[in-house]
């Protein structure tokens, strides 16, 4: 792989404003014509509002033992951050490479176009694709038609590579990410008769607590296989919370915000079924004593998959076989990587670079880990052949 062409390609990638709440199409535009200029088949797959696309470029004629390389296009803001220089053009200094998304994850997307331009499409047994995303940064949409179509078109992927900054290390396995708004609906009444009205505030902090409740139980039931992670066992907290109009009037509405990090995706349907035990059971009934009609409700904002550990999978296996390595790690962060395996696909998460860096002011990659994650991609698009 030429670094240098790896290096243009990220400056242009850097230079699009691919920034989540924004249209991701002059990016996409690139990619789609860079990919078709080396001969690749190219699927667009457009958000409902239609300002922004996915993409699936494949390389090869289709057979079953692909190899998918994965990332996302968006890029999280740089509102309220102080950069050294301009965030979206690249910019060289010490061995590093700054730019907005030069390690999460542009510096990943540009090597494997890099790597894609090299090959000999007539040498090519088995197809290599490319699965690029939008709004990965906020809630994962982007990638949910790319794994559908890959379930119902592609068969028998060999493995897939989620290319998130992980210093190369492999990751075998990560918590997911779901997040509810709960709302709970009281009634006001004068702070001197609190028995005409119900405490939408108060009610909630007894959420709140249980909500805390079920997070101790997680966390005195650790499961074995999720040894690998720093924190072994799922995770959950309230993290944001607002009510009341004034110190004098009960309050008649509340709402709060739950996070969860799931090791199973089981874990999610039994935090819902829990809380809504407990809320049926010690909440409720004490709210419509004095309002027969209050209520709360729990809506799921959004929800990302955990990756499972499979030990030993085709994607271990073939991964750590390139990059010299049997070491598996987990990591309590949330990517892509776990849409792809429900669909069946052996996944991993492997790619140049530190999350340390990643979402940071004058982000950056180092030039050792972006030339390190080139010769990985050679490597491995080398076994097609």
């Amino acid at each position: 792989m030429e670094y240098s062409t790896a290096t243009e390609i990220l400056e242009k990638l850097i230079g699009f404003d691919s920034v989540s709440h924004k249209s991701n199409l002059e990016i996409v535009d690139y990619i789609a014509r860079s990919g078709e200029a080396m001969g690749a088949r190219i699927e667009r797959f457009p958000s409902p509002d239609r300002q922004k696309e996915a993409l699936l470029i494949r390389f090869g004629a289709p057979g079953p033992g692909g190899i998918l390389l994965s990332g996302h296009m968006d890029v999280v803001p740089v509102t309220d951050q102080v950069w050294t220089s301009d965030p979206f053009q690249l910019r060289r200094d010490n061995g590093r490479l700054y730019g907005r998304g030069a390690v999460d994850m542009k510096g990943f997307l540009a090597l494997c176009l890099s790597c894609a331009k090299g090959l000999d499409l007539d040498k090519l047994q088995r197809p290599l694709y490319l699965a690029f995303s939008y709004d990965e940064e906020v809630t994962c949409d982007g990638v949910k038609p790319i794994v559908a179509h890959l379930k119902e078109n592609v068969p028998d992927l060999a493995c897939a590579v989620v290319g998130e900054p992980t210093a190369m290390k492999i990751v075998g396995a990560h918590k997911g990410a779901v997040d509810w708004n709960v709302r709970v609906h009281g009634k006001a009444a004068h702070s001197s008769l609190p028995h005409l009205g119900s405490n939408a505030i108060h009610a909630a902090a007894r959420l709140v607590q249980l909500v805390d409740l079920i997070a101790k139980e997680f966390a005195h039931r650790p499961v074995p296989e999720a040894a690998l992670f720093d924190v072994p066992f799922t995770t959950l907290s309230v993290g944001l919370i607002k009510g009341g109009s004034a110190g004098n009037v009960i309050a008649p509405e509340c709402e709060f915000h739950i996070e969860a990090r799931p090791l199973a995706a089981e874990d999610k349907e039994h935090i819902l079924a829990k809380l809504t035990q407990l809320l049926d059971s010690e909440v409720l009934p004490g709210m419509r004593r004095t309002f027969a009609e209050a209520s709360v409700s729990i809506t799921e904002i959004d929800s990302i998959l955990p990756l499972v550990r499979e030990a030993a999978s085709p994607a271990e296996r073939l991964i750590g076989e390139i990059a010299g390595s049997d070491d598996i790690q987990a990591v309590s962060y949330a990517t892509e990587a776990g849409f792809f395996q429900t669909a069946g696909i052996p996944t991993v998460v492997f790619g140049p670079g530190s999350i340390a860096q990643a979402h940071q002011p004058d982000e950056y990659i180092t030039e050792s880990q972006f030339a390190a994650g080139g010769r990985f991609l050679e490597r491995l698009a080398g076994t097609l052949i």
